[in-house]
């Protein structure tokens, strides 16, 4: 990352921010449904890394308020239903049929 910001690589929204950002924007869904989350550290609390957790706050932040991204993204309780499906493993999406079954996705 871009020591500045806010974005991947500086000033500019760019392909990366493009890539990750909906992918970035879920990462509470880990931590509401799996004990202890993914471990990402509160402001302050990074400890060694409170540097690069500060400057993935920034980007976070940058992403989370540009309108294209608030504009295709649904609130998170509309999310919550869906994702409680795969939590308890009653999801009947053939990507969780194949998973639990050991197999690839048809």
């Amino acid at each position: 990352m871009d020591a500045e910001g806010p974005y991947f690589l500086g000033g500019e929204l760019s392909l990366i921010d493009i890539a990750i950002a909906p992918w970035a924007v879920r990462l509470w869904v880990f931590d509401h449904f799996k004990e202890g989350g993914l471990g990402v550290p509160e402001e302050g609390k990074g400890g060694e890394d409170e540097k690069a957790w500060a400057r993935w706050r920034k980007w976070l932040a940058a992403v989370e308020s540009r309108k294209s991204l608030k504009e295709t993204t649904s609130d998170r309780e509309h999310y919550l239903p869906i994702y409680q499906r795969y939590a308890d493993d009653v999801a009947q999406s053939e990507l969780a049929k194949a998973t639990r079954s050991g197999r690839g996705v048809p």
